[in-house]
């Protein structure tokens, strides 16, 4: 390493490390390869094992960069483009919006459907209703409602409708 960069050290457990900081710890860290050279590393550095493997996680996922290029480190050893972190951010926001975009298709496939067998029994409501109309006309009038019922209620005979579907029961788990 340079003379004019030098590895940081860190003071005190309560002072922090900058992202270019961390960059430069990471190189030096990386370039540990004996036995035991890599923890006594972080011990001269006064820097925790774990911290260095989050802050390598970090350069994988791009949301550490390399100070020099500002460009994400790209690990050489997947051999695949790894998304940044606002690419994975943009990625969950995008699949909770098609699961809510595909919940609101299956209700408006459901609410068609609904309405589809609405129209057909209207229909099939008014062609019995043109049927008793025809028929009464050629018959003699009906009668006068029995008294208390609205005369509403005497509509065209409903018996040779075809039966309403009727719906799945829910079982409990």
């Amino acid at each position: 390493m340079s003379s004019s960069q030098e590895v940081p050290f860190r003071p005190s457990r309560q002072s922090s490390f900058t992202d270019e900081q961390r960059w430069l710890l990471l190189v030096e860290y990386d370039k540990c390869l004996e036995r035991g050279a890599k923890a006594a590393f972080c011990r001269r550095v006064g820097v925790s094992a774990f911290s260095m493997s989050k802050w390598s996680r970090w350069r994988e996922q791009g949301r550490l960069v390399d100070p020099a290029t500002k460009e994400p480190a790209t690990p050489t050893t997947l051999g695949r483009r790894v998304l940044s972190y606002e690419e994975r951010r943009e990625l969950e926001r995008l699949r909770r919006e098609n699961q809510r975009l595909q919940r609101d298709l299956e209700q408006s496939h459901a609410a068609v459907e609904l309405l589809g067998k609405a129209a057909a029994l209207l229909e099939s409501l008014a062609k019995s209703a043109d049927k008793s109309a025809d028929q009464s006309t050629d018959q003699t009038p009906t009668p006068d409602p029995p008294p208390g019922r609205p005369e509403w209620l005497m509509g065209p005979d409903t018996s040779k409708l075809p039966p309403i579907p009727s719906r799945p029961s829910r079982t409990s788990e």
